[in-house]
């Protein structure tokens, strides 16, 4: 049988191993998160490139729309160059 002292000792050895393996667990996690949305945000990159490109391959078809969609990708990348991302 445990004494008071050894119970309370015991509860608190047992909280930590909780801790430790929570934070394990949850560090685990995330960098798994992180790997998909890096992949996400390559992938969303890619797509925007592509739809520039796209855009001016075929500006012919529709100048005045064509011209629209790639100021506007490039007025996002000098707006997210000048923060610093």
């Amino acid at each position: 049988m445990l004494t008071p002292t050894g119970l309370v000792g015991l509860l608190v050895v047992l909280g930590l191993c909780w801790a430790v393996f929570h934070l394990v667990t949850q560090a685990g996690t995330t960098s798994a998160l992180d790997r998909r949305e890096r992949a996400e945000l390559d992938a969303l990159r890619a797509l925007v490139d592509d739809l520039k490109e796209t855009a001016w391959d075929h500006r012919e078809l529709d100048s005045p729309l064509s011209t629209i969609v790639i100021d506007k990708i490039r007025t996002y990348e000098r707006h997210r160059r000048e923060l610093g991302s």
